[in-house]
């Protein structure tokens, strides 16, 4: 899964010259398309669905950080429940980041809403989304649940 990621802030550096006058403009939603087109090219490359997400009141973005935080990846948009691992061993992959708080998600799914002291992980047995700054740790839980939850490792 990092290899995923560190492919999508590649592209988005390469590719920063389409959408980061954008961002400073009074044309965000158009920036947004781009950088969602991007992340959708390296999503498909890799056989997920990856998307930026720009929660309202989040006043502005600067293009270095985009993909870094606030990022979607699916894998099995309509699996409710881990099949190659149990649910506790998911909930012990987020130990190392010391969670303040894990949560089941609900809404008829296995899964968690791992509470962080900066941010939150959505973990379901389909994907995740990273509401917090994506660090060298949270790559590390990351490729552990790709590998042994989705079943995806790196070619």
């Amino acid at each position: 899964m990092s290899w995923i990621i560190k492919d999508l802030w590649k592209n988005l550096e390469l590719r920063q010259s389409e959408y980061a006058n954008l961002l400073n403009d009074d044309d965000r939603i158009r920036a947004y398309e781009i950088v969602n087109r991007i992340a959708s090219d390296v999503g498909t490359k890799w056989g997920v669905f990856l998307q930026l997400n720009f929660p309202p009141g989040q006043a502005s973005f600067r293009s270095s950080d985009l993909g870094h935080r606030n990022l979607t990846m699916l894998v099995f948009r309509d699996r409710k429940k881990f099949t190659d691992v149990s649910e506790s061993e998911v909930n012990h992959t987020f130990d190392p980041l010391k969670p303040i708080a894990i949560d089941s998600a609900g809404f008829g799914y296995e899964g968690y809403r791992v509470r962080l002291s900066k941010g939150r992980i959505d973990c379901l047995p389909g994907g995740v989304h990273l509401w917090c700054e994506i660090t060298p740790q949270i790559l590390d839980v990351l490729d552990w649940l790709f590998a042994n939850a989705y079943g995806m490792k790196q070619a």
